[in-house]
């Protein structure tokens, strides 16, 4: 489900309620947290610290992939340029390499 997905006529109300509600609950929990100076407050603080981490551990879980993914990219590109480079890559494996002759067997040589 895209959130463009949420705007159409055959969805129910029942998702953009679940994102209102989270948006208040991490809304209130911040209020508490700021306002509240008793046990309330206190536990409201903890969730907050908690979901800042987990907001920065998601970030990176993110970027390390992004970055894994254009390693990937960067290393197979330097181990094909070469091949392609060479002729081992780029489809002609079926004709006799430059400066070779084949017989009729398919064996190349001078």
């Amino acid at each position: 489900m895209t959130l463009s997905s949420l705007f159409t006529d055959d969805v129910g109300p029942l998702p953009l309620l679940a994102i209102a509600g989270a948006g208040f609950l991490i809304w209130y929990v911040r209020y508490l947290g700021e306002n509240d100076p008793g046990w309330k407050g206190f536990v409201a603080n903890i969730l907050t610290v908690i979901g800042v981490g987990a907001y920065l551990v998601v970030l990176a879980v993110v970027f390390s992939t992004f970055i894994a993914v254009i390693g990937a990219f960067i290393a197979v590109m330097l181990f094909m340029l070469p091949l392609f480079a060479l002729g081992g890559s780029s489809g002609v494996a079926d004709r006799p390499r430059r400066g070779y002759r084949c017989d009729p067997y398919g064996n190349d040589y001078y």
